[in-house]
Parts: C-alpha cells; structure tokens; sequence
C-alpha cells in the first residue's frame, strides 16, 4: 500500500457492549460535567432512558430528560424545541448534552450545543444548503464545546459521529461537533423500523466500500475493513430475522425467543454506523454519497438504497483494480478470500456487493431494488439525469476522485442494470 499524504481524526470515544453505559457517569465526570441534559429521538421509549437513569443512579450527577421529539419535526418545529432545550439547559444550569436516539435528535443536540456554548446567534450563520457547497465553504466552529454523548438506539447513517451538523437548513462543519462519546449498549437498543433500518445499513455498507477503494486514506481503510465486516456478518441475517418474526403465526413467541440474537446484530450494527461517522469525516466528497442522496429525489429508492446500487458501478469504472482486489477481503472474510486467485478478486467484490443486493431484494419480496431499472428510472432519462446530479452534487473537486458528467452518466447507466464496465462505456458511444 502506498503512503500517500493524508490526514486521520477521530475524537469520539467509543464504549461497547453490557454495562458500558455504567461508565458514562464517570466520563463525562473527567470531563468536568456534573449534570448532563438528555435530548430523546422520537422511537426512545421508557425502555431505552430506564437503563441509562439507572447508570447515574449512584453517580451523584443530576440527570434531566427532554420531551420526545415528535416524529413530523418540521423546521419550525426544529427551531421551537431547540428554543425550549436552550433556555431549559440555561436556566437549570446543565453543562453538558446526551442524545440518545439516532438522526434528527443528534442534529438538534449538535445545534443546541452551539447555542447554549456560542449563543444562538451562533446558528444565524450557517451555509445555507443551496447549489454545489463544498466541506470548506461551511462556516466552522472554532472553540470546544460543551461535553456531548452520543447514545444510539439503533442503526444510525453514520451522520450522528460526523462533524457535520445540519440545522434550519443549514450546515456547521468542525471537528468538536463530533461526539466526545458514543455508547453502544445493547440493553439501550429498540427495534428499527424496517426501512430505517434498510437505508442506515446499506448506508453505511456504500461508504465503507468507496472509502476503502478510493480514499487512499490507509487509517481510513482500517476502519472501513471493521465497518464492512460488522455489516456483512449482522445486516441480512438482522433484515431476515425481522421478517420471520413479521410473518411468523405466533409473533410475539419468535420475537421473545430471538430478542438476544436482534440485540447482537444491532449493537454490532449501531458500532459499524458509529465508524461510518468517522470515515465520513476523514473522506469527504465520496461520490456514493453525494450523487445517492440526489438520485433517490429521481426514483423510488431511500438514499441508502440508491448508494449501495451506485457503488458497484462507481468502484467498477473509477478504482484501481489492486484496490478493488483487496476490499474482496473484507467483503469475503479471509477463507473465502484466500480461495480467489489474485486476477478474480476485483469482480468478486463487486460480485458480492451486488450479490447482498440480490438477497435482499429475495427476502425483502421484491420490494428492495437491486438496480436502478427496479427503482421504476427510465433509460431515456439517464443522460439528462446524469447532468442534474453533477450540477446538484458537491463533487466538483473531491477528495476522492473528480468526476465529469460523461462518467457520471456511464455509473447511471452501468447501474441501471448492473452491466459491467465496457457495456457501460460502449453505451455512450
């Protein structure tokens, strides 16, 4: 592996497993918080805060706990919680934040962290999402920011563990927006919804994928190697396992019995999207990201849907092939890797990225796409879809690989039906 230049953070600590939650008191005490305010996602139940009052129980900390936030949370709701959270947290002296849930309770956590440190004028000067916005375009937050945890209870994006915060329609970029912990306990886990749980897992599996091939980050790729291997051993066998217990004649008895294996699966899960967050901050400009999160606008897919389906076009027409040969072993794990003779190695991990598409699709009944032609997107529109997202993503001048609209129609139509890369190109021809 080359060396090229590069640079790696990650600043958020990560604890794991039972009982890991008995130690949150005790870090955010080193960090010199003695009441921390809990900021709840709209499917944390009484389940999920039981655990954690009880692991401050004997910390002598005092613990406040916000209203759920609703599951419509409009901009304007955005902005009338974070008022409420703010003078809450001012007024009763609280000095440090917990969001336990996943997506927009972490984005709200993230804001009234600026607020209640900055002030809330702070929040007046995001960049406003319009157009191409690049990472360095985002105002940044200079000066650390008041202790911050992170407490899943389920799969995330990846975004939680970002330094990104997204709020108003507006984004902050710094690196103490990052989390100072993240808490993976799987006595605190709730079921995922299905599709959550579908679009946050082959997030992740895209990011992971592109980040390790492209990003010539070798940090970055140790993490994507973990990240991958999480979602490959826990992902399908989760989706399969929810299904079952979906359409078992007796649900309650096939959700009792295998509630420690669910567990398992999603504290592993929620630990791969806690390390996506941090290959996100040290590879910017993926392309799976920044053409997926458009591309789901133009067709029946989630953005995690229309990442994965990206991917193997994206890796297939832009990657060095000793790179795409080595994300075969993280893929395969290392029996089945050391089978491959070295030339078979790239097209097997394209392969098997568009192999855990088809098994989902099959235990999924159809109803999760494989490619872009069962996402209902007409061939006709590939070429002028392919300019629409060059001009609405941020990937003029990426980190990872610069792009024109010709190669982006070539990933389109070799994802249109998976077709391999000189069908691709020969298309365009």
């Amino acid at each position: 592996m080359s060396l090229d230049d590069f640079t790696f953070l990650c600043r958020t600590k990560i604890g794991f497993g039972m009982n890991s939650l008995e130690h949150l008191p005790f870090d955010l005490s080193s960090m010199g918080s003695q009441k921390p305010l809990v900021l709840l996602d709209k499917d944390a139940k009484f389940g999920s805060t039981r655990p954690l009052i009880r692991a401050f129980k004997e910390s002598g900390m005092t613990l406040g706990i916000c209203p759920h936030l609703p599951r419509d949370l409009d901009a304007d709701k955005e902005i009338e919680f974070l008022k409420t959270f703010y003078k809450l947290y001012i007024d009763k002296g609280f000095d440090a934040i917990i969001a336990l849930g996943t997506g927009k309770v972490v984005d709200l956590a993230k804001a009234l962290n600026i607020a209640v440190t900055l002030g809330p004028d702070a929040l007046k000067t995001g960049a406003l999402k319009t157009g191409a916005l690049k990472a360095t375009d985002l105002p940044r937050v200079t000066q650390p920011l008041a202790p911050f945890a992170y407490i899943p209870t389920g799969m995330g994006t990846g975004m939680e563990t970002d330094t990104i915060a997204r709020f108003k329609g507006k984004r902050f970029s710094s690196p103490f927006l990052a989390p100072d912990l993240a808490i993976i306990d799987p006595q605190i886990l709730t079921q995922d919804t299905f599709d959550t749980l579908i679009n946050a897992g082959l997030t992740c599996l895209s990011v992971c994928c592109e980040a390790h091939v492209l990003s010539g980050n070798p940090p970055a790729r140790a993490y994507c190697a973990t990240g991958i291997g999480l979602i490959m051993e826990n992902f399908v066998p989760l989706v399969s396992q929810m299904i079952a217990s979906q359409e078992a004649p007796n649900k309650k008895a096939v959700k009792k019995l295998d509630t420690k294996t669910a567990k398992r699966h999603l504290a592993r899960l929620a630990h791969a999207s806690v390390i996506t967050g941090i290959i996100m901050t040290n590879c910017r400009g993926l392309l799976s990201i920044q053409l997926g999160k458009h591309l789901a606008n133009h067709c029946t897919a989630s953005p995690g849907q229309a990442m994965a389906i990206l991917v193997p076009a994206i890796l297939d027409l832009m990657a060095n092939k000793t790179e795409l040969g080595n994300l075969a072993l993280a893929l395969l794990g290392p029996d089945e890797f050391s089978l491959l003779p070295k030339p078979q190695r790239p097209g097997a991990a394209i392969h098997k990225i568009q192999s855990l598409l088809n098994e989902l699709y099959r235990i999924c009944r159809g109803t999760s796409p494989r490619t872009l032609a069962d996402t209902c997107l007409d061939k006709q529109a590939i070429s002028d879809l392919a300019q629409a997202l060059f001009s609405q993503s941020e990937i003029s001048g990426t980190e990872c690989q610069d792009i024109d609209p010709k190669q982006v129609q070539a990933i389109l139509t070799h994802a249109l039906d998976g077709r391999s890369k000189d069908r691709a190109y020969q298309n365009l021809s």
